[in-house]
């Protein structure tokens, strides 16, 4: 051990002119003499110190470091000058052990201090002055020189990996960054060295050296320092060579990519993000790279991407970097699209299939789906391309359509929206919806959907695998959810490009011909209904939902009015050259011609254009052929106003008795709206052509009115207007109240009254609404499963209704009933839904016909109603609802004995109780029946 204060002391008489030096002083340093003055009496002071001569030192510094001892340390004063400073370093490092939180083993700051200053003084005059001659002609060393500094190569190694293997090890040298500009420095000199030809064994030395200073000291500072030296200008070709290598090989191992954006992100924290973004995917995407680099930094974007989720200025890096990338070559862009494919396999196919089991947990399911909307839609610049959402269309339907309301179900709209509104109007799109309408999933190229027995829990978001015995296809309607989403959304100009493509679709299916061979087998039977009439269906009821949507109206007037005319003229002359027009055919053109007539009304400018009063004739023409009374009356209202009666200068006693209810109901006063509503009720009743002709308008109208009007009387007036509609468009009625009432983001009151509606409207029907019974029971089912008690309850109530309608006809939906009922009463916490479930169990009871089809649940059913019945502290109703339904079963088990066994059976069986004689062989056999549940 040696007397380290003696090597203090001698530290306190050097003077470090380089250390520590503040910004002035080395601005005025930029001519340095051959040999500063103070060098000579800091020479002095390490000679009294330490009497072995420079030789000595330097034998003893190249046995402790390993090196070869070739150094030719030549009678100059500077190579003294650091082999001086070198070993008295090495003598502090050696015996004291900056490692070590012992009380001995600590120094005092004014030690550490000379320590770190004496770091920095061996830093400048044995790294900094002896770069490579063009790094001086960077700003950052524009103000140093090696002019007659220079030192010998073996020196130059010696104190390289003096720095790499003693002092920078030391941690306590590094506070406030004292050691920021020692890395720098240690790098430059680095690379100026790997530049000339040097042995194998000092190449792996240096190679170790970079090796080190990327492993163990800051990332983000290496990526600094080499952008700082690529700056520099009018670089040798050997330099940058080495420089460009070094940002290669260090992006390419793990957590580059994130080191270069914060080494970026501390360099330039004057620019916006955006800017500096730009930087980082220049630097990442560069033709010049490999295939296999390229591959690598995809793959470490998307990590960082993921670890970036909650912070929206540092995903920007990723996601312009992965366009860049995308951009580059195909090769590029299928290693992303396979990255994104993986996302979402568990839900397509997943490896494991037991019913029960949870693919996704909520946090996955919430990563992936904002991960997704950050990469696809932060911006119309810095996101992926929207093509690469095609694939996913069905999937992203799926998740909207099972996803309750809320931020989720928001970025997967945002993703949809995304992907359509920018395809082509004219030939991408309509190919898009097309295949999405008709759900055909197995054509190229492939579609990615839900795997048939992976499904969403509404209640938990936990993606599970159902039951292999009760799944069944969902039925999705691409329809009601591509038109919701719609009309959610605040993106007025895709909705219209939307209607027009669906228009455009529909077109194209009424000009094809629905003739067809001689079908052999039932597979070309289905083939055939879904291709020609599927489609049709899903586009009309696509465009009467969206034909009623006031910012379609506005923006179709202002933006799409030719397109649409032009549309509107092609189908009138299809519709006048076919002298057979088809259902879809005139339901489409009353659709389109109610529209045009809302367009026409709020818009003289619009009456008086060219490409409106081209539609006179052809609309003449219709009116005077058309057999249909529907298509008549709206061709007759139109003509009238295109012929010059104007709404806005037409008096009022002239109007039509549907204008005159129409604005009776739009005043927004209860009596007038109700006064106007039973006006239309009483002409709907006579067969008013005018009003029959005007039904889609009135339905809107009606629940335009019990949105905004909901008490009682408008109400019960509405309801009356239902079930007057209901006897003029069965279908239509039923199915835009089926999707009012589960629409998720309308509020609760209104679905309530929804739900009476639909159980009304269907009364009116009576056992006809057998032929909807899909719909409604549907519509029903998914009530039961919402979140909200009073929508459970009134589900319950109104399945518990349709079931006595439907004279208990409910086969297919009978296990699922089942189901929901027995996690309402098990797990459910609101007692009107429990009550509600318990009475639609009994009319399930009421129902059965046959009790041996249901022998397998009879018991627990049994069980459970004794048990509620049984349970003093149960709800009275609930008490009631259980007797009833043990009275239904025992009444129905007493008749079933009664019809079913022949009095020969019956003797057999009194004997048998009674002892007489052994019962014979064959009854002996013969296994007790469930029924016997005493």
């Amino acid at each position: 051990m040696i007397n380290t204060a003696k090597y203090f002391a001698l530290l306190e008489k050097l003077s470090f002119e380089h250390a520590l030096a503040n910004e002035s002083r080395t601005q005025n340093s930029t001519d340095l003499p051959q040999t500063p003055p103070f060098i000579d009496d800091n020479l002095k002071h390490l000679e009294k110190y330490v009497p072995l001569d420079v030789a000595q030192q330097l034998q003893e510094l190249c046995k402790a470091l390993g090196v070869e001892e070739k150094i030719d340390a030549e009678d100059n004063t500077i190579n003294c000058y650091i082999i001086r400073l070198l070993h008295v370093l090495h003598t502090l490092s050696s015996n004291i052990n900056f490692h070590s939180d012992a009380l001995e083993d600590l120094i005092s700051v004014a030690h550490l201090k000379l320590c770190i200053q004496t770091t920095q003084e061996l830093s400048y005059y044995a790294l900094r002055c002896q770069l490579h001659q063009d790094f001086y002609k960077s700003p950052v060393f524009k103000n140093f020189s090696n002019n007659d500094l220079s030192i010998p190569t073996s020196l130059l190694l010696l104190s390289i990996q003096f720095f790499i293997t003693r002092l920078l090890p030391i941690r306590q040298l590094h506070i406030a960054n004292a050691m920021e500009l020692v890395q720098r420095d240690l790098l430059a000199a680095i690379i100026s060295l790997r530049t000339l030809q040097l042995p194998a064994e000092q190449q792996s030395q240096l190679n170790a050296a970079l090796s080190y200073l990327w492993q163990n000291e800051s990332k983000a500072d290496f990526f600094r320092h080499v952008l700082l030296l690529k700056a520099t200008p009018q670089l040798s070709p050997q330099l940058a060579k080495q420089l460009h290598q070094q940002l290669l090989h260090k992006l390419s191992l793990p957590h580059g990519f994130a080191s270069l954006i914060a080494a970026l992100h501390t360099a330039s924290q004057n620019l916006d993000s955006t800017r500096s973004a730009e930087v980082v995917a220049h630097i990442v995407a560069q033709r010049g790279y490999s295939l296999r680099l390229q591959q690598q930094l995809i793959e470490q974007i998307f990590d960082y991407c993921r670890l970036q989720l909650s912070n929206v200025n540092s995903m920007i890096y990723g996601v312009l970097s992965l366009r860049r990338l995308c951009e580059l070559n195909e090769t590029n862009r299928a290693s992303i699209e396979h990255i994104l494919t993986a996302h979402w396999q568990p839900l397509v196919q997943p490896e494991d299939l037991l019913s029960g089991l949870i693919i996704w947990e909520q946090s996955e399911l919430t990563a992936c789906l904002q991960l997704w909307q950050q990469l696809f839609c932060s911006s119309s610049v810095a996101c992926l391309p929207s093509s690469l959402l095609i694939p996913y269309i069905p999937l992203l339907v799926q998740l909207h359509e099972q996803l309750p309301a809320g931020n989720k179900r928001k970025s997967v709209s945002a993703l949809i929206c995304r992907c359509l509104d920018n395809r082509d109007a004219e030939l991408e799109l309509p190919l898009q919806l097309q295949r999405l309408l008709s759900w055909q999933l197995d054509k190229n190229p492939p579609w990615q959907s839900l795997h048939q027995r992976v499904a969403l829990e509404k209640e938990t978001l936990q993606v599970k695998v159902q039951q292999a015995e009760l799944v069944k296809q969902q039925d999705y309607t691409p329809s009601h959810t591509l038109c919701s989403l719609l009309m959610s959304d605040n993106n007025h100009a895709l909705t219209s490009k939307v209607f027009l493509a669906l228009l455009r679709l529909m077109l194209q299916q009424l000009s094809e011909g629905s003739s067809i061979g001689l079908l052999s087998n039932e597979e070309e039977l289905a083939h055939f209904l879904q291709s020609k009439y599927q489609l049709k269906m899903q586009l009309l009821v696509a465009l009467e939902l969206l034909v009623w949507h006031p910012p379609l109206k506005a923006q179709l007037a202002q933006t799409q009015s030719k397109q649409f005319m032009q549309l509107l003229s092609e189908l009138l002359q299809q519709r006048l050259s076919n002298q057979k027009p088809t259902v879809e055919a005139d339901q489409t053109l009353v659709v389109c011609l109610m529209l045009l007539q809302e367009l026409l009304e709020s818009s003289e400018q619009l009456q008086l254009a060219e490409s409106t009063q081209r539609l006179l004739k052809p609309l003449q023409q219709l009116a005077a052929q058309t057999p249909n009374e529907l298509v008549k009356q709206a061709t007759r209202s139109l003509l009238s106003l295109l012929l010059g009666d104007r709404v806005s200068t037409q008096p009022t006693a002239d109007r039509s008795a549907f204008q005159r209810a129409r604005e009776l109901i739009e005043q927004k006063k209860p009596h007038l709206q109700v006064y106007g509503i039973q006006l239309i009720v009483q002409a709907l009743r006579n067969k008013d052509v005018e009003f029959t002709s005007q039904c889609h308008r009135i339905l809107a109208l009606t629940l335009e009115t019990l949105k905004s009007n909901q008490e009682s009387y408008t109400f019960l007036n509405c309801v009356r207007l239902f079930v007057a509609l209901v006897h003029i468009m069965e279908s239509e009625v039923l199915d835009l109240l089926s999707a009012e009432y589960l629409a998720e983001t309308a509020k609760l009151d209104y679905r309530l009254l929804v739900g009476e509606a639909i159980l009304k409207s269907a009364q009116e029907i009576g056992p006809l609404c057998y032929r909807y019974k899909d719909v409604l029971l549907n519509c029903f089912l998914h009530g039961t499963k919402s979140p909200l008690d009073e929508l459970r309850t009134s589900s319950y109530a109104n399945l518990a209704q349709l079931c006595r309608l439907l004279t208990y006809q409910v086969h297919s939906f009978f296990q699922e009933l089942l189901q929901l009922i027995n996690d309402e009463l098990s797990f459910g916490s609101y007692l009107p839904a429990k009550r509600g479930a318990l009475l639609v169990l009994a009319e399930l009871l009421a129902g059965m016909e046959n009790l041996l089809d249901y022998q397998d649940i009879l018991l627990p059913v049994y069980r459970l109603l004794r048990a509620i019945e049984a349970n003093e502290d149960a709800d009275p109703q609930m008490r009631q609802h259980a007797a009833n339904g043990l009275k239904i079963l025992n009444a129905k088990c007493r008749e079933m004995l009664q019809t079913s066994v022949d009095p020969l059976e019956q003797m057999q069986r009194e004997i048998k109780v009674l002892g007489i004689k052994e019962p014979v062989a064959s009854s002996s056999k013969k296994q007790r029946h469930i029924l016997e549940l005493n």
